[in-house]
């Protein structure tokens, strides 16, 4: 007989919420590679009050206790979106925020329950790791264990993978990362390009003055044009008013504005790249607290670091494969040199999004990361048995309940 494993539901209030969100740090305590979050931005991101996102998502989140233990041993999100589901016209729901200990009985707990809650919304399919919106985390990671990923990138164990394998998951896409070199100099053919484009292309690039003014003058604009930008993209949805309203107040007032590169025709924006020094050990250092010292390790950060992370780019579609990219990315490099930064990381890409990509090719550069996402056709049948000993036979469990399995 197995080990005994028992799922609970999560209450959306915040004494339960941070029992979900507390899981990764008794999980990977000790772990070199690990990046803790901020515990009060995770707390936030799952309180419908506070993120935006529930607007137009719903949410179960679930936690996994095995016999005779106290403290959760895994846990998942379940998630429907409906925007997702009104533009890709796929009943697809998601799982995310996956962590389990290295036991394949809890993670097939944990994902048999995502599921079937999933099923009671009516959905048809789910995929996963992915959170709410295309900013969340996403997708487990495949390849590059042993580097340190940035604080917006994926990382987990690779039995991670091997327990979604076991599930019935198959992988739906991949994201790559490349670490890119910055040159000791601008090189001569891509400034002369560069200038070429400019002129022919009536492009002009350059930063905000003060945070002040980014916000004011170009945010709702940086993210409308994300909106059009990635409208082709996987899985996307276009972020409402109140998600852009979220992002400006959180985000872009607390960006150095030299690393976020604007580009205009005739005044029109139509493409940016937005990026930020590495805090990655930072993070580390706070322990997931902004005090009572984790912001000084924060800001001690962000004039420390010599790599610099890409967040956010995108050129409106009809300036797409015009230059704008390259005009960007020289601005970026110049910004690079003049404060010494060593390496660039180009955080997540669609492995098969050659357009982004383009944008490297005139640097040194290496693949160093991969993360993957993956997807089940749900039937009714695939959660039955959950409340027996055997977990492929009986009937389906209530996600509303607590559960116990075998």
């Amino acid at each position: 007989m197995g080990t005994q494993v028992r799922i609970e539901p999560v209450d959306l209030v915040r004494k339960g919420i941070r029992r979900f969100v507390m899981v990764p740090f008794r999980l990977y305590r000790g772990d070199p590679n690990w990046i803790p979050p901020l515990i009060s931005h995770e707390i936030a991101q799952f309180m419908p009050e506070k993120n935006p996102s529930f607007d137009d998502c719903r949410a179960r989140l679930f936690l996994a206790f095995r016999d005779g233990e106290e403290r959760a041993c895994g846990r998942i999100a379940a998630i429907v979106s409906d925007a997702y589901i009104e533009r890709w016209k796929k009943r697809c729901g998601r799982f995310g925020w996956f962590e389990s200990v290295e036991d394949p009985g809890v993670a097939r707990a944990l994902f048999r329950s995502a599921e079937a809650w999933l099923l009671e919304q009516g959905m048809e399919e789910a995929s996963g790791p992915l959170g709410f919106c295309d900013n969340d985390p996403t997708g487990f990671l495949v390849e590059g264990f042993d580097q340190l990923p940035t604080i917006a990138g994926s990382y987990n164990p690779p039995y991670y993978n091997d327990f979604a394998i076991e599930a019935g998951y198959v992988k739906e896409l991949d994201y790559v990362e490349y670490r890119i070199t910055v040159p000791q100099s601008i090189p001569e053919r891509i400034a002369r390009l560069a200038d070429e484009v400019s002129k022919r292309r009536n492009i002009r690039v350059f930063t905000a003055r003060s945070r002040k003014e980014l916000k004011r003058d170009w945010g709702k604009k940086a993210f409308d044009l994300l909106n059009k930008a990635y409208v082709s993209l996987y899985g996307t949805t276009p972020l409402s008013d109140r998600q852009i309203a979220f992002y400006i107040d959180n985000y872009l007032g607390n960006v150095d504005p030299e690393f976020i590169k604007l580009a205009t025709c005739e005044d029109r924006l139509v493409g940016l790249v937005i990026a930020m020094p590495n805090l990655s050990r930072a993070f580390q250092k706070a322990g997931g607290r902004l005090f009572p010292l984790g912001f000084v390790h924060l800001l001690r950060g962000l004039k420390t670091s010599r790599v610099l992370d890409f967040y956010l780019a995108g050129v409106l579609p009809g300036y797409q494969n015009r230059g704008v990219d390259l005009l960007l990315g020289l601005e970026m490099a110049k910004s690079c040199l003049d404060r010494g930064f060593r390496y660039a990381e180009s955080n997540r890409e669609m492995e098969e999004n050659r357009l982004i990509q383009a944008q490297w090719k005139a640097y040194d550069r290496k693949l160093h990361k991969r993360t993957r996402v993956y997807n089940r056709k749900l039937r009714a049948e695939q959660t039955r048995g959950m409340t027996s000993l055997d977990t492929d036979a009986g009937s389906a469990p209530d996600p509303t309940g607590s559960l116990s399995i075998d």
